[in-house]
């Protein structure tokens, strides 16, 4: 158990924007972070794909890669977005099923470090897979959707709608519960999981975005934090200077590996106190780490599944897509091509029938009074970027 856990330390993910029309303020911190603010102006049904040079970006994904891999990386620079059509014609490119997303795959080059992730994420999906078909009980199962609905909702509630976009505000104590309960879905720190959303968000779709879909599905699923060396060049931690101002966040980042360590062994003692049977702790650390391996996934389909398949509202210029069972499976974050509209919005989504439950949440604090300065776009704003309804795909 604790060699699993060891690996995490080395696990620096993840989620999954710019949003365009009146100029919006995007991936950006509450300190002003001005190298990651991301700025963009459209006319009515104009897509303008620049990078700051001011160069139309008409190459492929996979030409992009090539040209920006080959010089030093300048993560905190914007680039223009890869030609759809031109990615469609490389060599060797294959469409990903049912979708119009064409990727092209390349060579893996792993380190040591790699592999340890690697067999990390054997362990807790064989964990996962011994809870499900040789522990199960009706309790067990409850007390694992307890923990992927309280961790679930600190990543989405808390990491990503509060910390990455500043979508709302609330005090430090309430603010710090939702950022521990993160911390236990065990995807990262709050430190590195914001880091990675904040450059996904200013590099969506280009060679820069850490999951972009145009290197496969597997990489935007999966693949991407198996490879420490691309992800380091990628994502170095520099656009977190809100965050890392705050000692609390400096200590989950480093201490994160004991916190999920003492966390997996308190259920482990508890068990085994109640009982006096080691299986049964065992059989809890199991089924709570059947609630981590299956977050991790409801967390990658928005990285891959909403950026394929599903169906587009409001002109983004990247691969956003709404897709209304990851919106189920991940509390609301499938509304993705609304996200991707509106990266500052609190709420995703923006239809009547589009469940969000991350949401509820914060609507439901907002009435308690616990959660202030909310922020939603305005319908004039919706009306800029919406697509036509017979042009929406």
């Amino acid at each position: 158990m604790l060699a699993a856990l060891l690996a995490v330390a080395s696990f620096q993910p993840l989620l999954q924007a710019v949003g365009r029309g009146t100029p919006c303020l995007c991936a950006t911190a509450a300190s002003g972070h001005d190298r990651l603010t991301a700025w963009a102006t459209l006319a009515p049904g104009q897509i303008v794909n620049t990078d700051e040079d001011g160069l139309a970006a008409t190459e492929s994904y996979a030409s992009q890669f090539e040209r920006l891999f080959g010089q030093p990386l300048r993560p905190t620079k914007a680039v223009g977005k890869p030609s759809n059509e031109a990615q469609r014609l490389e060599p060797g490119a294959r469409r990903i099923p049912f979708s119009d997303v064409y990727g092209t795959l390349r060579t893996p080059s792993w380190r040591t470090i790699d592999w340890g992730r690697l067999s990390y994420f054997v362990i807790v999906h064989c964990a996962a897979a011994a809870a499900v078909f040789r522990m199960f009980t009706w309790r067990r199962l409850a007390f694992a959707y307890f923990w992927h609905v309280a961790s679930g909702l600190g990543i989405t509630y808390s990491f990503h709608r509060q910390l990455s976009h500043r979508s709302f505000s609330s005090p430090k104590w309430l603010e710090y519960i939702g950022a521990y309960l993160g911390t236990l879905a065990a995807q990262g720190s709050p430190l590195s999981w914001v880091s990675d959303h904040r450059y996904h968000h200013l590099h969506t779709d280009t060679a820069l975005d850490p999951h972009s879909t145009y290197e496969g599905f597997w990489w935007s699923h999966m693949g991407w934090v198996l490879e420490t060396d691309q992800h380091a060049r990628r994502c170095p931690m520099t656009n977190v200077d809100d965050l890392e101002a705050q000692p609390f966040y400096r200590h989950l980042h480093k201490w994160l590996v004991w916190h999920l360590s003492g966390h997996l062994l308190m259920w482990f003692s508890l068990g085994f106190a109640w009982t006096g049977r080691p299986a049964v702790g065992v059989a809890l650390v199991c089924w709570r780490l059947a609630a981590v391996v299956s977050m991790y996934h409801c967390t990658w389909l928005v990285n891959s599944a909403a950026h394929c398949w599903g169906s587009r509202d409001y002109r983004t210029g990247d691969q956003s897509r709404n897709n209304w069972w990851v919106g189920f499976l991940a509390y609301g974050e499938g509304w993705h091509n609304n996200h991707h509209a509106f990266p500052y919005s609190a709420r995703h989504g923006l239809g009547r029938r589009q469940f969000d439950l991350t949401w509820m949440l914060v609507s439901a604090l907002e009435r308690c009074g616990l959660v202030t300065d909310v922020r939603l776009p305005t319908e004039a704003a919706k009306r800029g970027l919406a697509i036509a309804p017979g042009a929406a795909s």
